[in-house]
């Protein structure tokens, strides 16, 4: 809502002070070729765009990653961290009805859930999981609160297989491989000078 309120300003249909002029702003309407509903590679490259844009723009996934000693500019850059800052369903084209087609596609695709139209990574940092091409394979989320309801999970992946892995060029860069049960502990060692 802030950052719709801040759209409006620089839109100037609002009157507005030198000192509240706001921010560069350009996370507008999720943009999906309708061709591409189908082709769920290409949807979670989109939505990793804006959740990576929304982690740039948030302070809450950045503070997370600074408590657990992950504050690396560089590995934000290179694994396209994210954020879903439960924003992404006022970011879809408009419609008179939940049922609209590209609601359908996320839906399919495991990023809103079927039967509340809720984003499935709410709240959580999202780290893309790939394959050797880079090709988006999943997404892998750590809620950022630890007081949720109970049975409420911290570490969530997309619904679906699990394919691809979080680091592809381990494979061609070390003969060596620091396998690590998860996401978040392998950005560990990421961080830590052990890319492999």
């Amino acid at each position: 809502a802030i950052a719709m309120l801040r759209e409006h300003l620089a839109g100037g249909r609002l009157r507005r002070t030198a000192s509240d002029a706001p921010e560069k702003l350009s996370l507008g309407r999720l943009d999906v070729p309708r061709d591409d509903y189908g082709n769920r590679p290409a949807l979670l490259r989109r939505v990793m765009e804006y959740y990576h844009e929304t982690f740039m723009r948030e302070t809450a996934a950045s503070e997370y990653l600074a408590r657990r000693g992950l504050a690396d500019a560089e590995a934000v850059r290179t694994f396209r961290i994210g954020f879903a800052a439960r924003s992404l369903g006022f970011r879809l084209p408009t419609s008179t009805t939940k049922k609209s087609p590209l609601r359908g596609a996320l839906a399919e695709v495991g990023i809103l859930r079927a039967d509340s139209g809720h984003e499935h990574l709410a709240g959580s940092l999202v780290i893309p999981i790939v394959d050797e091409c880079g090709v988006v394979k999943g997404m892998y989320g750590r809620k950022l609160r630890d007081d949720l309801r109970a049975g409420t999970p911290k570490h969530l992946y997309l619904p679906g297989p699990h394919e691809g892995v979080w680091n592809p060029q381990t494979f061609t860069a070390s003969r060596d491989i620091i396998l690590c049960e998860a996401l978040l502990d392998a950005l560990t060692f990421w961080c830590a000078g052990h890319r492999n």
